[in-house]
């Protein structure tokens, strides 16, 4: 058993690594940690998008240096979006193949994982709002804008529950 920054008398087994991985400790006005999952993914996002994958796609691709600038932000925006896809899907997976407590009761069952990657998601989506917004003749399209602001709505009352 491991007992570190858990409330006392408590503990988690090893064993069952990202049971326990995501604690999320109550914050300010009963909201729980699940914002600041949103604001770290959100950050990650920003970074990918200004910082990783220009670097990366200039090492990797030989014809990255031949694109048009507007070219670049959509090819940024396509590798974020990839990279969401795979951290979000693989956490579903996850949830699906071995989170015993969701899957023995779906609706009541404990949604640590659940919230955290509806988190991860939250902030991915808020990241591409801010892109679309900002690279509008490259990114925007009001169906686009439209998706984000239902997902997030919906995603929202998952993280309140």
């Amino acid at each position: 058993k491991c007992a570190s920054r858990l409330p006392a008398g408590s503990s988690i087994d090893v064993e069952e690594p990202l049971e326990h991985v995501f604690i999320i400790n109550q914050g300010p006005a009963g909201m729980d940690g699940s914002y600041q999952v949103v604001v770290g993914s959100f950050l990650v996002f920003q970074v990918l998008f200004h910082m990783v994958t220009p670097r990366l796609s200039a090492r990797l691709s030989w014809g990255y240096s031949n694109l048009s600038a507007s070219q670049k932000t959509e090819w940024h925006s396509r590798c974020v979006s990839t990279i969401h896809a795979l951290i979000v899907g693989g956490l579903a997976l996850y949830i699906l193949w071995f989170d015993d407590d969701v899957n023995r009761d779906r609706i009541w069952g404990d949604p640590r994982l659940v919230k955290v990657n509806i988190a991860i998601a939250s902030g991915y989506l808020i990241n591409d709002l801010v892109l679309l917004l900002w690279h509008w003749k490259t990114l925007g399209d009001r169906y686009f804008i439209s998706h984000h602001l239902a997902a997030l709505y919906a995603y929202q009352y998952v993280l309140v529950s």
